[in-house]
């Protein structure tokens, strides 16, 4: 007897659902043999998507097939130039074959990198953004849940943060930095919605301090329990891994955007250390750091980058909307130390694996350059007692550091500044102009007119030669108005515990400035960089 219409199609269906059934089945146990021969370098995720469960079944090793053709369209795509096109075959590719580290990466860096730009990064800076955050997005929320222990996602997720937000190469830097600043700061409230009655301004995951994230340790209120389920859902962080962070690299400013590369390059290192240091001495030799994927040297090299970057703009002067930030000398030690750990670190892996790669060489060169630098800065803020402590380890440990050998560091920083003076680097040429501005106010505060007006003529001349020679660039890279540093640099001169006068010379300022009585009083005091970062008292243990 022959089946028709509706009775035939009702048997293929039983026969569809009974079929996929025992796929289930044989899917079950594939699995769990897979899991006990130990046939796959990751565990087998649960509770996918939908739509991921649906091609992980029924396509079953089709999959890898499909996407491999997806693969090479989506290359094609890429060389001529249609990556929008390329970000949807990305996104099918990551539902295909998820634990494919290279397909978030590069989906990743074609959002944040290619998509991004062509939109114009001074008009719609906030297109770019949008692009960009999806690029992280994808990159945190996807990709490491997939793939939990891939090196080359916490690299590329680092990467993101000290090249893409934390450098000033993009047009739009500037508004990804206030954009994430807002990010840390901004909570939403209970409904989860921007722009809604319940926001609450200055009090998202990290607050108003650097170190909100400490409310979070041992949460007592409705609010900081919220913030930190927004923390740990939303941008994927502990407040626990934070403070180790920062007790490690810190004082850290966690609403900046270096803070969280050197965060997420710090994980990535401690996953590879955890999983490929077979002989526990906490050092990789190159046989087991190719066998962790490569890019472990690429994340030690992160911390020490993103550090000395922080240095230069790791101060948050002022939160959105009146938005600013610079240089923050209290970082100067932590960045030398991660560059002498890494160092080292180098050394003792070449000695286990019985080679020389020269790479400890070249990253003592980064360290000298810094260190030229920090000297410098610390100098030109006045901080001389730290800069002669530094000059003096510079030039013990890099005689070459300097151009003559004998020269003091007076005659040093001299010649610094006339070699900035053609400098085109946007957050170096920010922080000499302060340093000379700092200088030219102290001069006023004793009656040094001359060496007043040179400093700051000097200053001038310096903002003005900047700004000349980046000529087009103004836009992406150029600097504040003169006046607008000044006033920026008087504020931090009067901003209460501000280390940078006596009050009796700070008196003597305010009058030869014909300053207001009540200059300074209202602006917001400086973090203590020396006070150390302290969870919450531990509760008391009740009496027996």
């Amino acid at each position: 007897m022959r089946l028709h219409g509706k009775a035939f199609k009702f048997v293929l269906v039983l026969l569809a659902l009974a079929f996929l059934f025992a796929v289930n089945l044989s899917q079950s146990r594939m699995n769990q043999f897979r899991k006990d021969k130990k046939l796959t370098h990751t565990e087998q995720i649960e509770n996918l998507p939908p739509t991921l469960a649906f091609t992980t079944v029924v396509l079953g090793g089709f999959r890898g097939l499909i996407a491999n053709v997806l693969w090479v369209r989506a290359m094609q795509m890429q060389e001529d130039g249609k990556f929008f096109e390329m970000a949807q075959l990305g996104d099918w590719i990551t539902k295909l074959q998820p634990h494919a580290d290279h397909v978030w990466r590069v989906t990743a860096w074609n959002m944040s990198y290619n998509i991004s730009v062509k939109f114009d990064g001074v008009a719609t800076p906030h297109v770019r953004w949008h692009w960009v955050r999806r690029g992280i997005e994808l990159i945190r929320d996807g990709g490491l849940k997939y793939n939990p222990h891939s090196a080359h996602l916490y690299h590329e997720l680092a990467w993101h943060f000290q090249h893409k937000l934390g450098h000033n190469l993009d047009d739009a830097h500037g508004f990804y930095k206030l954009a994430w600043c807002d990010d840390m700061m901004h909570d939403p409230g209970p409904d989860g919605r921007r722009g809604t009655e319940d926001d609450i301004f200055e009090g998202g995951v990290i607050g108003t301090r650097r170190d909100g994230y400490l409310d979070l340790l041992n949460p007592q209120t409705d609010s900081a329990k919220r913030r930190l389920k927004r923390l740990v859902e939303v941008f994927k962080m502990t407040p626990e891994k934070m403070k180790a962070v920062d007790d490690l690299w810190g004082p850290l400013e966690w609403r900046l955007p270096d803070a969280h590369a050197i965060y997420w390059a710090q994980q990535g290192i401690e996953d590879v250390t955890k999983r490929f240091d077979s002989d526990g001495d906490g050092v990789l030799n190159l046989e087991e750091e190719k066998a962790a994927g490569g890019d472990f040297l690429k994340l030690r090299r992160i911390i020490y980058q993103a550090l000395q970057q922080a240095c230069m703009q790791g101060r948050l002067i002022a939160p959105t909307p009146n938005f600013n930030y610079g240089w923050n000398v209290d970082l100067i030690g932590k960045a030398s130390a991660s560059y002498e750990e890494q160092m080292e670190a180098k050394r003792r892996e070449d000695a286990a694996s019985n080679t020389d790669t020269g790479l400890a060489e070249h990253m003592s060169t980064g360290h000298k350059n810094f260190l030229r630098s920090a000297v410098y800065f610390l100098y030109v803020y006045n901080r001389k007692d730290e800069a002669a402590k530094w000059y003096k380890y510079m030039v013990d440990l890099y005689p070459q550091s300097i151009p003559v050998p004998g020269l003091s560091l007076d005659e040093y920083c001299v010649s610094r500044v006339q070699e900035d003076a053609g400098e085109t680097d946007h957050n170096q040429t920010k922080a000499v102009i302060g340093g000379l501005l700092l200088q030219a106010f102290q001069y006023a505060a004793v009656g040094e007119d001359d060496q007043f007006v040179g400093h700051k003529s000097l200053a001038i001349q310096l903002h003005n030669r900047f700004e000349k020679e980046i000529g087009s660039s103004t836009k992406r890279v150029g600097l504040p108005p003169f006046k607008e540093l000044e006033r920026e640099m008087l504020e931090d001169m009067f901003r209460p515990n501000s280390y940078m006068l006596r009050p009796v010379l700070l008196e003597q300022l305010r009058l030869v400035l014909n300053l207001p009585e009540e200059y300074g009083k209202n602006l917001e005091p400086f973090p203590d960089p020396q006070q150390p970062v302290q969870g919450p008292a531990p509760e008391p243990v009740p009496e027996g």
